[in-house]
């Protein structure tokens, strides 16, 4: 049997990746001269079999990095764990769905991973701390 002390750890473990995650995603995106937008932009105007109003995939665009690092942020708190992994599940759903209608097949089953790390994130219990072990329940 694992005791619930290796849960809590093994959630922090996994809180703290998609963290990294989350942020190294959002800065690199801030950071990379609009080349993330210009290139999605022009993918989602291609010959597709669902298509998007550009005006609701730009704007999208535009938001994914301050999403990305909100979602980083606010994971750092227990207070609001849960309302944050129904945020991560969102996010990484509507990414999915993006791959989708670009018809990129690998992309879409690569972020099913991401998918399973959040249910991994939202079922394990939490330390009330990230300096300390919570011994005894």
């Amino acid at each position: 049997m694992i005791s619930k002390e290796k849960l809590k750890d093994a959630e922090r473990i996994v809180r703290i990746t998609m963290i990294l995650i989350l942020l190294t995603a959002g800065t690199s995106k801030f950071f990379s001269q609009g080349g993330f937008y210009d290139y999605y932009s022009q993918l989602f105007q291609g010959d597709l079999r669902i298509n998007l109003p550009p005006v609701l995939v730009n704007l999208y665009l535009k938001i994914i990095p301050f999403i990305e690092i909100a979602l980083g942020l606010a994971l750092i708190s227990n207070i609001y764990k849960k309302y944050v992994f129904y945020g991560w599940f969102v996010f990484m759903l509507s990414l999915l769905f993006g791959h989708y209608i670009l018809q990129e097949w690998s992309s879409v089953n690569q972020m099913l991973n991401y998918v399973f790390l959040g249910i991994l994130g939202y079922i394990l219990p939490n330390h009330h701390s990230w300096f300390r072990r919570d011994l005894n329940g």
